[in-house]
Formats: C-alpha cells, sequence, structure tokens
C-alpha cells in the first residue's frame, strides 16, 4: 500500500513500517558497486544492511513503547532510518534510554552472532554470509551510531545528559557542533580514502548537526526556549 510518504510494509509496536523511494537509491548503489562479491554478495550485504537498520529502529520502538510513548511512523531512507513519535520523551531520562535502545540493539544481534559463530558453520553460503554480512553492518551501526554527535544517537544522549547541567538549547548547541565536527572529519577521511558512500553520509551528518546548532544558537539569541525532537535516528 503506498501511502505514508512511501511503501507500507508492515508494523511493529503499534508503529507504520514505511519504505521511502529513496531507498532504491541505496539498492542500485550497492548493486553498483557489487565487486568481487558479484551480485549475489551485493544482495545479501543489502538485505544486512536492511535488517541491521530495521533492528536499529526497532529498538528506539519498542523501548519507547514499554514506556508508553507511541511511535507513528518506523521509516527506512536512502540513509538509514527513524522513528517518529506522537511526541517527544516526556524526560530526559527517558530520552537517554530510548536513544541508546537503537545502537544497543545493533550491538546485541553482533554479540549473538559471534556467541552463535561456531553453529553458522553449517549453514549454506548464502546464509553464512549473510550472518556475517549482518554481525559486521550491526557493529558498525552500533559503534557509529554512540558517538556523540548530533543526530547520531550518540548526540541525542549527550544533548538530554547536558540539559540536567545547561539549558536544553545550550545542549543542542554543543551536541550539533560536536556532531558538525565528526562529519567533516568523515567527509575528510573518506574523500582520501575513496569511499564516496561514506562522503555522501558525512554531508548528510553535517546539515543535520548544523541545522540542530544553527536552531539552538537561534533560540538562545531569541531567548525563547525551543522545544525536543519527536523523532529518533
Amino acid at each position: 500500500m503506498a501511502n505514508e510518504g512511501g511503501l507500507r510494509i508492515g508494523s511493529f509496536a503499534g508503529a507504520a513500517i514505511v519504505v521511502d523511494p529513496t531507498i532504491l537509491i541505496l539498492a542500485l548503489f550497492v548493486l553498483a558497486n557489487s565487486g568481487e562479491g558479484g551480485l549475489l554478495g551485493a544482495f545479501s550485504f543489502l538485505a544486512a544492511l536492511v535488517v541491521a537498520v530495521l533492528l536499529h529502529e526497532f529498538g528506539h520502538a519498542g523501548v519507547a513503547a514499554l514506556l508508553k510513548l507511541p511511535s507513528k511512523r518506523i521509516v527506512l531512507t536512502f540513509f538509514g532510518g527513524h522513528v517518529d513519535f506522537a511526541w517527544p520523551p516526556k524526560s530526559r531520562w527517558q530520552d537517554i534510554v530510548v536513544s541508546a535502545a537503537g545502537p544497543i540493539a545493533n550491538l546485541l544481534v553482533y554479540f549473538i552472532v559471534v556467541v552463535l559463530a561456531a553453529s553458522l558453520n553449517d549453514l549454506p553460503n548464502v546464509a553464512y554470509l549473510f550472518m556475517a554480512q549482518l554481525a559486521e553492518v550491526s557493529l558498525l551501526l552500533g559503534v557509529f551510531n554512540l558517538l556523540p554527535g548530533f543526530p547520531l544517537d550518540g548526540g541525542r544522549i549527550l544533548r538530554a545528559f547536558l540539559n540536567y547541567f545547561m539549558s536544553l538549547d545550550r545542549a543542542r548547541l554543543i551536541a550539533g557542533a560536536i556532531g558538525l565536527l565528526i562529519a567533516l572529519a568523515l567527509v575528510g577521511y573518506s574523500v582520501l580514502q575513496g569511499l564516496w558512500w561514506n562522503v555522501m553520509v558525512g554531508l548528510f551528518l553535517g546539515l543535520g548537526a548544523w541545522s540542530e546548532a544553527r536552531s539552538a544558537n537561534a533560540a538562545l539569541k531569541r531567548g525563547t526556549p525551543s522545544e525536543p525532537s519527536a523523532s529518533a535516528g
């Protein structure tokens, strides 16, 4: 069914799971850069990436549901995914817990696959390849998203933590500034290594960080407190 701003493929924790049309760009990019693994390896990697991102967002939405924070949509996009909540977390600790749930879900998947590694050797080659790629992607998603810069989950955690000691907008400004530094570092490293997908990811992160820092700085100048975001990446 094509609604909700994309293709609805199911639901989780009361939220519609929606595939944004831009994910086709990701699929084409992965398939066009199949390399030595060929199309089979590319399809397996694409499936592992989608599953890892979905589990990440399920972590956010599932923990939010336990805290009575309903989710409206879980969206898969060109650059990953996000959860749209009905309203922002009611407290700073809830914001921290919900933000941390996504990366923790990925890290749990990685450790489960590692623990089961011996038994995975008996799987068919395609299934073994998928599980190995799922573990690798899950580890990368979990660790990278814990970096303390907005719009990464680690940046949201930092923002909520700093809000215990300072205003939300000042915390937003700091998390956005750190996120911008992380994005610049990622873009610079990726250009040197010729990792063009990572360059695009870095630019996307930089745009989100710049927007957050700019919005927070404007709110500080106005003297009008802003509201926390009702979404998680």
